[in-house]
């Protein structure tokens, strides 16, 4: 099972990868860098933007533009780049009444459901336990609503086929989680173990689903993506060849619709200055394609 490279722009801290069919880019964010950048998967054509502070993930709009999760909360980008600051991470601490943190915090990933509410999610910076969260946006509202406290670095997200489960990764559990989830609701319910990842495999990271419902696991450390079925069984595990993977989504090879082609997000932090650090990776499963991705609804 081996990878090829889809892009060699070195990443600090690659990370929320996502396809958008409608122009057949690519996109992922450089954290520590504050930087988006994307590659036309027809064309090879690449690009890149700057935001304005460290850039957790940036999440498609349905509308056209993104939604981009700063340290300070979400703010929305059209596409024409004119930024609209919605209220921040503080704001629905305080409207939850839970205790402020004196450590310096910053989003992580982000994901959209296919209602179009998003979910994201923070960490601290020195990755002090307990100091992170997770959120939920409503298309067009204000501010985004804590729904969990007490996480202390919120990363995966992803949905099963049918909407019905979320599974979620705070990585220094070792675990993806999954929860019963209403779409019509957007409450999720029953948080219980989907899988427990020994040590020594790495630290589980950004996640994904494919069309059979099986998980898609970046393991930091761990210089691989692992999946695993329905059931929580292994199925596979993708070499990588760089220890410190972060995320993965699918998106359409060259000149095709199908979600056939996993693109793998990496890091140099941490690496000791490994050559094949922070580029951008892709492996063709050939036996399974993805889902398409959730945009946020406004």
């Amino acid at each position: 099972m081996t990878v090829d490279v889809f892009d060699d722009r070195v990443c600090r801290l690659g990370e929320g990868p996502c396809y958008d069919e409608r122009t057949g880019r690519v996109w992922w964010v450089d954290i520590l860098s504050s930087r988006q950048l994307w590659r036309d998967v027809r064309t090879g054509e690449t690009g890149e933007l700057p935001t304005t502070g460290h850039v957790g993930a940036a999440v498609l709009r349905e509308g056209g533009g993104f939604v981009l999760c700063l340290p300070d909360g979400p703010v929305l980008a059209d596409p024409d780049r004119v930024i609209t600051p919605l209220g921040g991470y503080a704001e629905a601490d305080l409207e939850a009444e839970i205790p402020h943190h004196d450590t310096a915090i910053r989003s992580n990933d982000a994901k959209a459901d296919q209602a179009g509410r998003l979910w994201l999610g923070t960490m601290a910076y020195d990755e002090s336990p307990g100091a992170g969260a997770l959120y939920r946006l409503a298309p067009r509202a204000a501010r985004p609503e804590l729904v969990l406290a007490g996480v202390t670095i919120s990363n995966g997200l992803a949905w099963s086929p049918d909407d019905s489960l979320m599974y979620y990764v705070d990585t220094p559990t070792g675990r993806v989680d999954v929860f019963d989830y209403d779409l019509a609701t957007g409450e999720p319910r029953y948080r219980r173990p989907f899988v427990e990842i020994d040590k020594a495999a790495g630290s589980p990271d950004g996640i994904c689903t494919d069309a059979e419902g099986a998980v898609w696991v970046a393991l930091w450390g761990g210089g691989a993506v692992r999946r695993y079925l329905p059931g929580g069984r292994l199925d596979r595990v993708v070499e990588v060849g760089t220890p410190n993977v972060t995320s993965c989504a699918f998106a359409a090879s060259a000149g095709g619709d199908a979600l056939d082609l996993l693109v793998i997000t990496t890091a140099t932090e941490g690496t000791g200055g490994d050559p094949a650090a922070g580029r951008t990776y892709a492996y063709r499963p050939e036996d399974v394609v993805g889902l398409p991705v959730g945009r946020y609804g406004s």
